[in-house]
């Protein structure tokens, strides 16, 4: 059956590429308008094949180190929506997991849930032990053998197109689309979602304006998530709710900026769906499954590529960009030096706060791909954390400055004072 969809999406691709390519037809470059072709089939093959290639669609379009950019920003269009799976299996799935009838766990359980997407969908409940409403996140019955499958379907693929184009190596593809599997098959296991919750709860205990739902113990398993039901205000509501917003931007910055630069343990997924915030001005992260982790290296590079961008230092951000990268074949490193050199100092003459540093940190990956530079993924992971961070805080206080807002983490990671930082 899953060989039947597969043909039939791939068909179906070839028709839909040929109706997009000529529909772009114009000023840009060739290579652009076949990337963004090639974006808009995916997002329909990937939309009917659902789970794995709507995921792996997903975290691609994170990837602007490796992919061009209207590859990029039409793999973003991919949206996580599906039908809901049925309460019978809701009921089955609770009790095989937990050991005893839903009705005994629960006093009441909300047939309908709050949220459905491809791996998972999550209901309402109040939890009997102790009468609290509790979020239950159930994985979707089929998902495994679906993912498992589709793997190795994709990891054949990759390995076959690195064969029949050999340039498709120096991105990597077979290891970019082994890594974006590992990335949804973590997403799958909620014991490894409950272990995330609970050491970010560890690193931010004292941090009374950053929270993380908290976890059921008795109710969680590999295939059942359950925790607190957070009833969160949204963003688009804060003002008229009388939230501290000042104390959200500092609590949102301040968190990402110690995910990054000194826990190196960080949240993959943030985008607006999941953030929330309490009142008078705590911000609630939400779904944990995706995670970036950062070994000492990889977070001290970043701490150092940010600050070298932030006072100009371009003759750095190229070197660090070049030593860290798992693939490069640059042509002419000095034309390489003087491009990235010439691009900081132009950023930095402009006046940093009149600038989005994660706008301009992207640009750059358009240089490191110009000369056959592969930056680290982590890098984009990176990117994408400060985006949401600076992003937030741009909508609800236009005067941030981010590179000043991080300057204390940035120095705190490379053992600098924030006074000999700026």
């Amino acid at each position: 059956m899953r060989g039947l969809q597969l043909a039939g999406a791939a068909t179906r691709g070839v028709v839909v590429f040929a109706r997009e390519a000529r529909a772009r037809r114009g000023a840009a470059p060739l290579r652009d308008r076949l990337a963004g072709a090639l974006g808009a089939t995916l997002v329909d093959v990937g939309t009917r094949l659902g789970a794995t290639f709507i995921k792996v669609g997903q975290i691609a379009s994170t990837r602007a180190d490796l992919l061009p950019r209207p590859l990029v920003d039409e793999l973003a269009r991919l949206r996580d929506q599906v039908p809901p799976f049925t309460f019978d299996d809701v009921r089955r799935t609770v009790e095989q997991e937990l050991g005893q009838p839903l009705d005994v766990l629960f006093a009441t359980f909300e047939p309908a849930p709050v949220a459905a997407a491809s791996v998972a969908q999550v209901h309402r409940a109040v939890w009997r032990a102790t009468g609290e409403t509790v979020a239950v996140k159930l994985r979707r019955p089929d998902i495994l053998e679906k993912v498992r499958l589709d793997r190795a379907i994709l990891l054949f693929v990759g390995r076959v197109a690195e064969r029949v184009a050999p340039s498709l190596r120096l991105v990597s593809l077979a290891e970019a689309l082994e890594t974006f599997c590992n990335a949804v098959e973590a997403q799958i296991h909620f014991a490894k979602e409950a272990e995330n919750n609970r050491r970010f709860a560890a690193n931010f205990a004292h941090d009374a304006d950053v929270h993380f739902p908290r976890l059921v113990p008795d109710a969680c398993s590999d295939a059942v998530l359950t925790m607190e039901f957070v009833e969160g205000v949204r963003e688009e509501d804060l003002e008229a709710r009388g939230m501290d917003i000042p104390r959200i931007v500092d609590a949102g910055v301040r968190a990402v900026c110690r995910m990054i630069f000194l826990h190196g343990f960080v949240h993959a997924d943030l985008h607006q769906g999941n953030l929330c915030f309490l009142p008078p001005g705590r911000v609630v992260f939400l779904d944990l499954g995706l995670i970036g982790v950062l070994e000492d290296a990889d977070r001290l590079t970043s701490a150092a590529l940010l600050y070298s961008f932030a006072v100009g230092d371009g003759e750095t951000v190229a070197r660090l960009f070049f030593e860290s990268a798992p693939h490069h074949a640059v042509p002419d490193y000095p034309t390489y030096e003087r491009e990235m050199a010439d691009y900081v100092c132009q950023v930095h003459k402009r006046g940093l706060g009149n600038v989005q540093i994660t706008l301009e940190i992207g640009r750059l990956f358009d240089i490191l791909r110009r000369h056959r530079i592969q930056a680290r993924s982590h890098m984009t992971m990176v990117n994408l954390a400060l985006m949401t961070a600076e992003g937030l805080g741009k909508r609800l206080d236009p005067t941030l400055q981010l590179n000043e807002a991080a300057l204390p983490y940035l120095a705190e990671a490379l053992g600098m004072s924030a006074s000999a930082a700026g």
